[in-house]
Parts: structure tokens; sequence; C-alpha cells
């Protein structure tokens, strides 16, 4: 008679017979298995370019209150908001009345001095009368040109016209017009150059020279940058935000950028050396600002804190926290911890 196994007993053989089947872990082998896999790279100076990175707000290089010498009616305004003029175009003609009059007041000094001139030639006159009245037309025709020129408003600059305060016909009258407070008909805009105020930290000032190239972006170009350069450096240090003033120009030959444009300016200064790493390599500690990397020595990972510089695409400039030389973790540092035992599978 056949004695049946109980399926306990059954399930206890089976378990052996496969264990004994897979063979057993040596002490090696586990060791190796606690061990994590990382790739490595060796950390090493780079020239990099050394730039200044900072904001500022697009500013017109030139602007201009354009208004009459004195209080007079305006006979016409010949230009609008958002036209462009040129240097000397006319913008505003002024009433003139008062031209008129010295133009034929002129015109009967001149007929005046002719005569007299004649009777100088046969003795009718006498040369200090002559001299006088040539005094008096020299100086009617000095008043002529005068109020030719303060009746006919010119553009002193080039650029378009951002405010037009008064209509045909009206009284400047020598008061305030525009929101600046200033006393204008019109007002006037150079974009083309345009230019952008940065405050630069001191401890550049020796390094920044005019003539230094400059890359503008703005978020309403992303895709776009915009070549400038140092135009002027202002020579004093503001001892409250320890920076100083440097004018950057940009062309604007197309005008796309306007005055009141957010914008992001590099500067580039010169290069320095640095250490680079690959921006995965570079852990933070959660509910801090601490960022820390692994390096591996004698294959034990050891954790440094580091100092971050400026971003680079996708490397990070290291100022301090690891040496040229050392072995970085850029593969399996999310799995390590300090002294961690590694394998480099790289």
């Amino acid at each position: 008679m056949k004695k049946i196994l109980n399926p306990h007993t059954l399930f206890f053989l089976a378990a052996i017979f496969l264990f004994a089947g897979c063979g057993v872990l040596t002490e090696e082998e586990t060791e190796e298995r606690d061990k994590v896999l990382v790739e490595l790279t060796p950390v090493e100076i780079t020239t990099l370019a050394d730039d200044i990175r900072t904001t500022g707000q697009v500013q017109a290089f030139e602007e201009a209150y354009i208004g009459a010498p004195g209080p007079s009616r305006i006979e016409r305004i010949m230009v609008d908001v958002g036209d462009q003029v040129e240097k000397d175009q006319l913008l505003v003609q002024m009433d003139r009345t008062q031209l008129y009059q010295a133009m034929v007041q002129l015109d009967n000094l001149r007929e005046d001095l002719r005569r007299l001139d004649t009777l100088v030639a046969v003795g009718a006159a006498t040369q200090q009368q002559y001299d006088q009245l040539k005094t008096q037309f020299d100086v009617a025709k000095s008043n002529v040109e005068n109020l030719e020129e303060n009746t006919q408003i010119r553009a002193n600059i080039p650029g378009i016209i951002t405010g037009r305060y008064f209509s045909d016909g009206e009284i400047f009258s020598m008061s305030p017009t525009t929101p600046e407070g200033r006393i204008a008909i019109v007002s006037l805009k150079q974009i083309q150059p345009v230019k952008i105020n940065i405050g630069v930290s001191e401890r550049y000032f020796p390094r920044v020279k005019t003539g230094q190239e400059a890359i503008v972006r703005s978020d309403i170009y992303p895709d776009r940058e915009f070549s400038g350069y140092v135009h002027k450096i202002y020579p004093t240090i503001d001892r409250a935000s320890g920076t100083f003033n440097v004018e950057i120009l940009v062309e604007n030959r197309d005008l796309a950028l306007r005055p009141g444009m957010y914008s992001r300016v590099m500067l580039n200064i010169g290069e320095i050396e640095g250490l680079l790493v690959p921006s995965l390599a570079v852990r933070k500690q959660v509910g801090s600002d601490e960022r820390f990397v692994f390096v591996v020595e004698d294959g034990v990972a050891h954790r440094r804190t580091v100092t971050l510089g400026r971003t680079f695409d996708d490397k990070l400039e290291i100022l301090s926290g690891i040496e040229e030389g050392e072995m970085l973790v850029t593969t399996g540092q999310h799995n390590l911890m300090d002294q961690s035992e590694v394998e480099i599978v790289n």
C-alpha cells in the first residue's frame, strides 16, 4: 500500500530541490551585488567666457520736447504720434504775422538803401547817412532771419513722434503740457539706436571697457539676439548698491526694440578658467538650498557640498567643493549615500 505524502511536505521538498538547482551565492557575489553601479567623469579645468548677466529697460538714445521760443499761435502741426521724422524736418509752423511785417519793413529799407547809395555816388548824401541806414537794414534782416527760424519748428534729432499736445490754431502759452511736466508742442524720441542702462558690481569696474560686446534679449522676441556694445561707463560707484552704471548701445536697425521693453543683457568681459560639470551630476538637499555631488576614491563614494556659479547650457560652474582631477559620479548618483561602495561601469 502506497503512502500519500502530505501537500505541505511536497511543497517543502520542491523548495529544497529548486534551491539546490540554483546554487548558493558566495560571499564575494553578495558583496558585488551590494555595490552601486556608477559612471564617472574626471573634473577638468575649462576656459570659460567671463560675462556679466543682468537686466535692464530699453530707453531712447535721445529724446526731445519741442516747443516755440515764446507764446504764439500755432498755425499748423505737420506731424502726429507715430510718425518717423528726420533731423531738421519741419514739425510745426507757428503764426507768421510778425514775420510778414518784418519782411515788409526789410523790403522798404532795402529800397531806401538802394536810392541812398545812388545819392552818395553823386554827392547828394553823405557816407554817414548811408552807414546809418545800412545798420538799420542789417538789424531788420537779422530780425527776419530770427523770426523765420522761430516760426518754423524743426526736429533737432531723427526719431519718432511720441506725443502731440496741441491742435492747429491753439495758443502755445509756454506752460507745462506733457505728463512729465515739460513745456512742448510735440515730443520726439530717437530709437535708432536705443540704449540700456545696467548696474554692474563694483568688482568689475577695472574690467569693463568701452566697446566691449554685449548680447541683448527680450521676452517679446524669444528667438532673437540683438548685438550691442558698451557705449558709456559712468565714473562713480553708488555706495548704497555697490554698483556703477554702464550704458549699452544697440543699433536697432529694424526698430524692433522700443523704449520701455524689459531686456536681459549679457556683457562679455573676457575669459577665465573654471570647473564645469554636467548639471545632472549636481543634486539638491531636500528642504534646503544645499547642492552636493559625489566623487569616487578607491571604490567609495564621498559626498561633497559645492558652491555653484553660472549656468552654461546643460553644465554648471563649480566655485568650490571639488578639485581638478577628481572623479565625479555622473550616473547612478541618485542611489548613493556618503561612503557607499560603488562599481564603475564606464
